[in-house]
């Protein structure tokens, strides 16, 4: 097993970027997730254009889950 076992994985296509949701076990089996924002970075014109993706990575753990919870719910509500 690696050094992160993944429990579950959902991506979510917005336009330019994606959002990776991976609920993840470290190797003391303790919970995680890392929520991942990838955006495609387009430089030059034409035959000298360059594609690269810019990655942010956010680790929320479990003994944080439940704080988490309502004020996501309430932002988007």
């Amino acid at each position: 097993m690696n050094d992160k076992e993944i429990v579950f994985s959902k991506s979510i296509k917005a336009g330019k970027r994606i959002y990776y949701l991976d609920v993840k076990k470290n190797r003391k089996d303790e919970m995680f997730l890392a929520i991942t924002e990838s955006k495609k970075v387009v430089t030059g014109e034409g035959e000298d254009a360059q594609v690269s993706f810019e990655k942010h990575k956010i680790f929320l753990y479990r003994e944080d889950f439940e704080k988490f919870i309502s004020p996501i719910t309430s932002s988007i509500s």
